[in-house]
């Protein structure tokens, strides 16, 4: 899982982490630093830094939305991890602010996507990306990318992501 340094949304990282340790999946988390705090406060202590991740050691990647979550937009090396595990075939998903990087690093064009579009500008970015905006859906596969709403997608976003890394072994 990769999380904002800062600002992440502190749901869409516990609900879906406890989902996936629920079924039994090891979860790592990465950021820039090795603590990452929440919106609304809760801190995670990482084990690596994200230029430590080695894609080729991990099934999947989870983004974790919140507007912390656009840091990344310019991070070559968050593009390179999660171009990685896209083009090796392994499960990608992003949800609320975070498939907006998708979206940036080119990975959604012609695909159909959804993201938090409280203002009205998710819609917007996806469109002049050459996405497919689907705001209205919380979750969304294609291409072998899922994508998230936002905080009320975590449950969904997490049960598809399992769904996801049990069809790719």
């Amino acid at each position: 899982m990769i999380l904002a340094s800062e600002r992440f949304r502190d749901i869409e990282y516990i609900t879906p982490r406890a989902f996936f340790e629920a079924a039994g999946c090891e979860v790592h988390t990465t950021s820039t630093t090795l603590k990452s705090t929440g919106r609304f406060g809760f801190q995670v202590h990482h084990p690596m830094v994200l230029s430590d991740v080695k894609p080729d050691d991990y099934q999947g990647v989870f983004l974790v939305g919140g507007i912390g979550s656009l840091q990344y937009l310019e991070d070559e090396q968050a593009k390179k991890i999660v171009h990685s595990f896209y083009v090796q075939k392994k499960p990608v998903a992003a949800i609320c602010a975070a498939p907006r990087n998708l979206l940036h690093w080119g990975m959604l064009k012609g695909k159909m996507v959804t993201g938090h579009n409280g203002d009205g500008s998710f819609y917007a970015f996806a469109l002049q990306h050459g996405a497919h905006p689907m705001v209205e859906q919380t979750t969304v596969f294609d291409g072998g990318i899922l994508t998230g709403n936002g905080p009320e997608a975590s449950e969904e976003c997490a049960l598809k992501f399992l769904d996801l890394l049990q069809e790719a072994n």
